[in-house]
């Protein structure tokens, strides 16, 4: 079972207190003291522990190893500040998929969202997040940012190859640098003069699918194409 313990706390031999969410999943899963566990923080722990004591509210653990993974090779994800369960889901799936840092973007037509993600729900989103790396097991989830003006977004990545979701852009390349940024814009789209500026600041229009793709689902194609590739020249890296 993966628990999540607090973010740089874990060393081997410590004892150490577990989050009162965390202490609830115990009980629900009814575990015993002596049961071994899995943890992780978000931040690259990977470590083992002894369940010590467990209540509703409080679970201690004895470290047994701990050790940090490094990160993976960047990849943000800039999304219009859209529906914020849409939003939610995205955030689930690009943790899944290997994303490192999730940028909420102000857009013209997302300002029109009355549901659409503000900074007070960016704390939800990163639950949201490190909940999903206890069913994968990753050592790392995606930082969340609060949400950035356009103009300032533009600017992430600057030097990176980066990507712009365009249903009029060109199909994605094998053989081009794989994007360090993707920036995925509204319902309707970008405006034109955000389009204009994006494109001025170097991202490079690329298609994501056959068909206009919600933003949702326009972010969670990016993700996957470059997680395949990434993992495709690992593997044939490793071949070699």
């Amino acid at each position: 079972m993966i628990v999540l313990a607090p973010e740089g706390g874990a060393a081997p031999d410590a004892l150490l207190e577990l989050p009162a969410e965390e202490a609830h999943h115990l009980r629900v899963r009814r575990a015993e003291p002596g049961e071994h566990l899995e943890l992780r923080d978000g931040a690259g722990l990977v470590g083992e522990a002894i369940l010590l004591e467990s209540t509703a509210r409080h679970a201690l653990v004895r470290v047994v190893t701990a050790r940090i993974e490094p990160p993976a090779p960047a990849l943000d994800l800039l999304v219009a500040a859209g529906d914020r369960d849409r939003f939610g889901w995205l955030v689930e799936k690009a943790a899944e998929l290997g994303v490192t840092r999730i940028v909420p973007v102000e857009t013209a037509r997302s300002a029109n969202v009355a549901t659409r993600v503000g900074a007070g729900h960016v704390a939800r989103l990163r639950r949201r997040a490190l909940e999903v790396i206890k069913q994968s097991g990753a050592a790392w989830a995606p930082m969340l940012d609060l949400p950035l003006p356009l103009p300032a977004a533009a600017e992430i990545a600057a030097g990176s190859p980066r990507w712009l979701a365009d249903a009029d852009g060109d199909w994605p390349d094998g053989e081009e640098p794989i994007p360090a940024a993707v920036m995925i814009g509204p319902e309707g789209g970008l405006a034109d003069r955000e389009r204009d500026l994006l494109r001025a600041a170097g991202w490079t229009p690329r298609r994501l699918g056959g068909n206009v793709l919600r933003f949702e689902t326009a972010a969670v194609a990016a993700a996957a194409w470059i997680a395949i590739t990434r993992g495709r020249q690992a593997n044939e890296l490793g071949r070699g």
